[in-house]
């Protein structure tokens, strides 16, 4: 601790151990003493502020007195991670350290290089453990890892295979006909090409249409998302028999299922599978995930109003708002470190909600991937490793996501990357979006843009007379991609 610490407690006899002095700053004519206390404990109460006020002046001896900031204990993961960035970017080599914090217990992870580790250790981690003792009353443990990208990546990859299969039961079928006692895990399917029987959770049920085979009436096909843990795997089901899985919609969302198909590797090596028969099903040991109930606050990102004078021109014209509009949604894109939903991570989340028609809040953040950005990728987002670094990272920012768009349905273009990530690390952490609703907008082009040929997020806002301007930013393309499904839905009148 340090000495003013030590000095008042051996002058009260212990009496304010549990109370902190992280800060001295010296301004002309005076000083401002910073004071963490908890609220309702010891150094709180009015006759202990005004003791530890005067044995805080008697012990340094200012030539003035000190004005006495007093601050109640509250660790939250942004805070306790702002202050162990802002604390190790004093040290040149530390600075680049990958920060991970836990609150309950409250600790820190710290991952480095093991070129930096040696240096570390001799010199800032003792300080940084002096610090948090310093700032918090509450014990901080500070852990540390060593850390190589190029073995983590290959580790990744070896461990991603789960060999394991399910015993399913009591399957109910909702398209074609399925007879199995037993079904692969959705893992297993990274290394099968060719007919599969798989058992997963469905979720992520998403109309498409295609531009090319696109007549002027229904579904093409249908995407649907079959996850087992972190494990993901896009489906596409072309209707036949008059069996449309939207149909069923409420029964079979986030439920498990058999799928009876065709797997083959997609374009960027994660796994494609072609439908041919689903059912519901029961599975032992295949979990899924609760909807959880959202935090109270938000912690690392807030949402801001939304203001833009294009709504009021573009949007609001309608007297007549089309029911597929009522209600609430979310569009929200991720830029990430690369295509690979099994090696790469988010670099930035932006989303806008609509209500009833209308784009009234925004969410945005940079995030940290905590591995390097690839020079090609920022060439086309702008984004970089030194403009993430100290940002929050994914699992710091879903809970705020989930807080965000819960009870919203869920809007991307191009659903079929975005949510997958989204669907992953957010049953990692305990905050799952497999029971949303889902839309596209690559696949609403077809129905609401007579002749359009080519389907990427420029070409859809061309066609409909509308400007991005900043693409390949998360925020940006989000809002832009609102407004497209805004004008889009008002002209099919149904999503």
């Amino acid at each position: 601790m340090n000495e003013l610490y030590t000095e008042i407690n051996n002058r009260t006899n212990g009496k304010y151990a549990d109370v902190r002095f992280p800060q001295i700053q010296f301004f002309s004519g005076g000083a401002v003493v910073t004071v963490v206390i908890e609220q309702n404990a010891i150094g709180s109460s009015d006759a202990d502020r005004a003791e530890i006020k005067r044995l805080v002046n008697d012990v340094c001896a200012f030539h003035a007195p000190a004005d006495i900031k007093f601050v109640y204990e509250e660790i939250t993961r942004k805070s306790l991670r702002d202050k162990v960035a802002a604390f190790l970017g004093k040290f040149a080599f530390a600075a680049s350290a990958d920060i991970s914090v836990d609150i309950d217990p409250a600790r820190v992870i710290l991952t480095m290089h093991k070129s930096m580790m040696k240096l570390a250790e001799e010199s800032c981690l003792p300080r940084l453990k002096e610090y948090l003792k310093n700032n918090y009353i509450q014990p901080i443990a500070v852990v540390t890892e060593i850390i190589d990208y190029a073995e983590e990546r290959r580790d990744v990859k070896q461990s991603a295979v789960v060999k394991k299969s399910y015993k399913v039961s009591d399957l109910a079928p909702i398209a074609g006909e399925i007879a199995a006692e037993e079904a692969i895990s959705v893992a297993n399917t990274e290394e099968i090409s060719g007919e599969v029987t798989v058992c997963g959770v469905l979720t992520m049920l998403t109309d498409y249409v295609s531009k090319v085979k696109f007549g002027g009436g229904g579904n093409e096909y249908e995407l649907f998302t079959l996850y087992d843990g972190e494990k993901t795997l896009v489906c596409r089901y072309y209707p036949k028999d008059g069996i449309v899985l939207s149909v069923h919609k409420k029964d079979i969302v986030n439920k498990p299922v058999c799928v009876k198909g065709y797997v083959k590797a997609g374009r960027f090596g994660e796994s494609l599978l072609t439908a041919d028969a689903i059912a519901l099903c029961s599975a032992d040991g295949l979990t899924v995930y609760p909807t959880p109930v959202p935090p109270e606050k938000y912690e690392s990102v807030a949402p801001a109003p939304y203001e833009e004078y294009v709504q009021a021109s573009l949007f609001q014209t309608e007297v007549e708002l089309p029911d597929c509009l009522r209600g609430s949604f979310v569009v929200f894109d991720f830029e990430t470190t690369g295509l690979s939903l099994e090696y790469d991570m988010p670099t930035e989340i932006g989303a806008v909600k609509i209500t009833d028609g209308v784009i009234t809040e925004t969410f945005s953040t940079l995030i940290d991937p905590k591995r390097p950005i690839p020079t090609e990728v920022s060439a086309k987002t702008g984004i970089t490793d030194e403009m993430v670094k100290g940002k929050p990272e994914l699992y710091d920012v879903l809970p705020d996501l989930y807080k965000f768009t819960f009870g919203c349905s869920l809007v991307c273009h191009n659903v079929s990357f975005d949510f997958p990530f989204l669907l992953k690390h957010g049953n990692k952490s305990g905050w799952t979006f497999g029971d949303r609703k889902t839309y596209d907008t690559m696949g609403l082009a077809p129905r609401a843009i007579k002749g359009i040929e080519k389907l990427s997020l420029d070409k859809v806002l061309e066609s409909l007379g509308l400007v991005n301007d900043n693409a390949h930013r998360a925020l940006s393309d989000a809002a832009a991609t609102a407004k497209a499904f805004i004008a889009m839905a008002k002209t099919v009148r149904e999503i």
